[in-house]
């Protein structure tokens, strides 16, 4: 099992491991660690990347994955010499970091303006990677959809302008189906769900890196609307 220190230590961008496994698969050659400052892909968020460092060698990895527990932090290639126990130290590109937190916090807002404004369209996955993010949301717009997307993008703006703040916390599974009964079913029946909540908006189960406040998102465009079996609003950061 690896401690995901992005998570109880979300400031941190470095941090002492010590080395548990390591091995092939299909997405090439990994590391496993007892504690970690990366932030594995999933939920819609593209994973951290950073640098290993073994002994004397520093091993660059550009992809974290969580496999049964363990994340598997993926190198070039693997050391010639490795032994259980052995401490390591991990450092992720913190910019990247921002920039993963900024997109996918900028994807919940969008959300939750698009089902302020029109409660018929239910969000249904959010695409938080650079470039290429987008959300799409179940149901069918009447609007005309240029309208609209310029819309969403002056609520959208206003919000960031506000600062909303971006609260972490953690629910049971019947408490965030009841606060969100359209979602039920794609929301994992567990003990304690993690959730995010910007400003009053309804919280979303979430297990991704956010900003503290709507006003870390900064400059946002929302660059395409397609309405095809749903609506697909697709966006970008805009600043740095």
């Amino acid at each position: 099992m690896t401690q995901l220190l992005c998570y109880s230590e979300p400031e941190a961008t470095r941090c002492a491991a010590r080395l548990t496994d390591w091995g092939d698969d299909e997405k090439g050659s990994w590391i496993a660690v007892d504690r970690t400052v990366f932030y594995p892909q999933g939920g819609g968020q593209m994973s951290d990347r950073g640098a290993l460092t073994l002994g004397t060698q520093s091993l660059p990895c550009s992809l974290a994955l969580l496999r049964d527990g363990a994340v598997r932090h993926y190198l070039p290639t693997l050391p010639e010499s490795l032994e259980r126990g052995a401490p390591l130290q991990l450092a992720i590109d913190a910019p990247f970091r921002l920039m993963a937190s900024r997109s996918h916090s900028a994807g919940h807002l969008i959300s939750h303006v698009v089902e302020t404004l029109r409660p018929g369209l239910v969000p249904d996955k959010g695409h938080h990677f650079l470039p290429g993010a987008y959300v799409a949301f179940q149901g069918e717009l009447a609007d005309e959809p240029e309208s609209f997307l310029r819309l969403v993008q002056q609520q959208t703006e206003a919000a960031i302008a506000a600062s909303l703040p971006v609260r972490i916390g953690a629910r049971t599974f019947s408490d965030i189906a009841a606060l969100r009964p359209e979602l039920a079913d794609k929301i994992p029946q567990q003990p304690q769900i993690r959730t995010v909540a910007i400003g009053d908006y309804r919280p979303f189960a979430c297990g991704g890196t956010h900003v503290s406040h709507s006003g870390v998102i900064g400059a946002l465009a929302l660059r395409k609307i397609k309405v095809k079996n749903g609506v697909r609003i697709s966006y970008e950061l805009l600043s740095d």
